[in-house]
């Protein structure tokens, strides 16, 4: 009985409110990854064919990460090489950061005219951060939510196969991020 209460206690920790808010915090939308919006009420099968565009922006190229919105901002990066941060009210460009002038990583690789120096990824909200991985040369960087200034970078594995292929999940201070190792033979790690 002590080890299911400890259990309970535990998992409570993890279900807290803040998980449910309605800010999208990492790539399934909170800690338990559910890419449910639980307060939503607006969007119904009723209702979805009212639905209208809102707002679109124009990156420089495809966009295929989750954006993260907390706060009234939405955050993403494109395959351009920047990372966006517009205003979830109207779209609005706020601030945008060249990653390759950002960190002073040099892209070594060019795949079908895209600059690997690149992510994919989708920022997690870390705190005052957001915390993404770069897809080649699997660097991890945190910047300042307010206007994208490096706070710090990491590389995860130096060797030019390595690239950051998943969001990182942010809890109790930790960062997680995957990261795959393309040789002969997949190698996955876990930072």
């Amino acid at each position: 009985m002590e080890f299911l209460l400890l259990l309970c206690l535990l998992s409570l920790r993890v279900f807290t409110p803040s998980a449910y808010s309605n800010d999208w915090l990492s790539h399934g939308g909170n800690l338990l990854n559910r890419r449910f919006a639980e307060t939503e009420t607006k969007i119904s099968p009723e209702t979805v064919s009212q639905l209208r565009l809102k707002w679109k922006f124009e990156a420089g190229r495809d966009i295929t990460a989750t954006p993260s919105v907390f706060e009234g901002r939405v955050y993403f990066p494109s395959w351009d090489g920047y990372l966006y941060a517009v205003k979830q009210s109207d779209g609005s460009l706020i601030w945008k950061q060249n990653l390759q002038q950002l960190t002073g990583i040099n892209s070594t690789r060019v795949i079908s005219n895209v600059n690997v120096t690149a992510s994919r990824t989708t920022p997690t909200i870390a705190d005052d951060l957001l915390i993404f991985g770069i897809s080649g040369p699997a660097f991890v960087v945190a910047v300042k939510q307010s206007n994208g200034e490096l706070v710090w970078s990491t590389q995860l594995d130096d060797h030019p196969a390595a690239v950051i292929t998943m969001s990182g999940t942010y809890y109790d201070g930790l960062v997680l991020f995957y990261f795959l190792l393309h040789k002969r033979y997949s190698i996955s790690n876990f930072i």
